[in-house]
C-alpha cells in the first residue's frame, strides 16, 4: 500500500532531479537581473512593479518552503508547494465553518496569505522573462485554478469577518456564494455589501478577477499552446 501511494505522488524516482541553486539565491539573482536590465529593458512603473513583486516574496512562507524542500529534489519541492497551496485553500473554509471569522488574528492571516497569492501570481506574469522556463504548463494552470478558488474563499472570510453584507447573509455558504458571484461579476442582488469597507472589498475583488485573473488565464493558455 505504501509503495503504491509513493508511486502515486512521487512517480519515477529518477525524475526527482537535484536542484543545484538555492531558491533564495535564485530570487536574489533575479532581482539583480531586473536591476541591471539584463533580460528586459524596463523603465518607470514597470520596473518598480517587477522589483516590488520579487522583493515582497521574502516576507511570505512560500519561498522558504521551496528553499527547504528543494534540498531533497525537484519532486519534493513541487509536492511541498502543492501542499502549501492546498493548505491556503482549506484554511478559509475552516475559518468559515468553525465561525472564527471575527478573530483579528485569523483575519490578519487571511489578508496575509491573500497578499502572498496575488503578488506571487503577479510575479509569474510580470517577471516571466527571468522565471524558470521548465515549469510544467499543465501544473501551473492547475495550481492557478486552485488559487482562483482560494482567493474567492479568502474574500468570503473577509466579508464575514467585517460584517460587510446584508443581514440575510448568516451562514458560511452565504459568504462563499456571494464571493463567487462577485468574482464572476454576476451580481444577483439577493446579498450585497452594506458598509463602505464591504463596497471597497467588492471593488477590489471585481477588479482582481476581471483584470488580474483573466490576464493570467490568457497568459498561461497561450503559453501552453
Amino acid at each position: 500500500m505504501v509503495r503504491h501511494l509513493k508511486k502515486l505522488f512521487f512517480g519515477k524516482p529518477e525524475h526527482n532531479t537535484t536542484i543545484a541553486k538555492s531558491v533564495v539565491d535564485g530570487q536574489l539573482e533575479n532581482l539583480r537581473k531586473i536591476w541591471e536590465n539584463e533580460n528586459h529593458n524596463d523603465t518607470g512603473l514597470e520596473r518598480i512593479l517587477r522589483l516590488f513583486l520579487l522583493s515582497i516574496q521574502f516576507l511570505f512562507p512560500g519561498i522558504y518552503i521551496r528553499e527547504i524542500f528543494s534540498k531533497r529534489g525537484l519532486t519534493y519541492k513541487n509536492l511541498a508547494i502543492e501542499s502549501y497551496v492546498l493548505f491556503k485553500f482549506f484554511f478559509p473554509l475552516v475559518i468559515l465553518f468553525t465561525e472564527k471569522s471575527h478573530s483579528p488574528v485569523l483575519l490578519f492571516l487571511t489578508v496575509y496569505l491573500l497578499t502572498e497569492t496575488v503578488t506571487y501570481l503577479g510575479s509569474l506574469v510580470f517577471t516571466s522573462d527571468i522565471q524558470n522556463q521548465t515549469r510544467s504548463a499543465n501544473r501551473t494552470i492547475l495550481l492557478l485554478f486552485v488559487n482562483y478558488l482560494e482567493i474567492s474563499l479568502q474574500f468570503g472570510v473577509l466579508f464575514a469577518g467585517f460584517d460587510a453584507l446584508t443581514p440575510n447573509a448568516t451562514t458560511p455558504i452565504d459568504y462563499i456564494y456571494f464571493s463567487f458571484v462577485t468574482s464572476a461579476s454576476i451580481g444577483f442582488g439577493d446579498i450585497h455589501p452594506t458598509t463602505q469597507l464591504g463596497k471597497m472589498m467588492v471593488c477590489c475583488q471585481s477588479f482582481l478577477f476581471l483584470i488580474f485573473v483573466v490576464l493570467f488565464f490568457n497568459y498561461f493558455s497561450s503559453k501552453r499552446r
